[in-house]
């Protein structure tokens, strides 16, 4: 056994003796095993609902619902459908933030609070195209958290090459609500 001298230094004998503590202190730890982590969306818990029934608007005949399930970890999962479309025709839907139906004004910027405010982006809501008889259903995975305090609609139109859309003049609007916690 080899000792050091000086101020600082530990002998072998400490070493090893130190090593040995924490071995012990380490195998007294929770036998279940280690925190879990979780490292895949899929595995959060849903921490509320959300639905809105779509009316048409004006003379539109299109209709339908939306159904959002809100998981812990900002990721909603929706399905979305429309009934009274025209036939193999797409359509453009998208969640607005800033007012139920009755709002029809386009936010001057994100932060303003004084019109429609597009939720996500535009990559998060591909087109419904509807069947012969009028109807589409589309089931996707949009990022984000809904605001339990906040105010949201979920508007279609017949789609238009232009991506800018405001929210303005849909054919169908719902507002959408939350409807409880998981």
């Amino acid at each position: 056994m080899t000792t050091r001298t000086g101020r600082g230094d530990m002998t072998a004998i400490r070493r090893v003796s130190a090593l040995l503590s924490l071995a012990a202190i380490l195998a007294g730890c929770d036998k279940a095993g280690p925190a879990e982590v979780r490292r895949d969306a899929t595995e959060f818990p849903v921490r509320a609902t959300w639905s809105a029934t779509l009316a048409p608007v004006g003379a539109s005949t299109v209709q339908g619902s939306l159904a959002i399930s809100e998981y812990v970890g900002s990721r909603l999962e929706t399905s979305i459908n429309i009934t009274g479309a025209v036939p193999n025709a797409p359509y453009q839907w998208r969640i607005y933030r800033g007012g139920d139906c009755s709002v029809n004004v386009a936010a001057t910027n994100a932060t303003s609070g004084n019109g429609l405010f597009l939720f996500a982006t535009t990559q998060s809501y591909p087109d419904l195209v509807a069947s012969g008889t009028g109807a589409a259903a589309l089931a996707r995975e949009i990022a984000g958290s809904l605001d339990p305090n906040g105010a949201y609609s979920v508007r279609i139109r017949r789609s238009q090459t232009a991506t800018g859309w405001n929210g303005l003049s849909p054919v169908a609007c719902g507002t959408l609500r939350p409807s409880g916690p998981a």
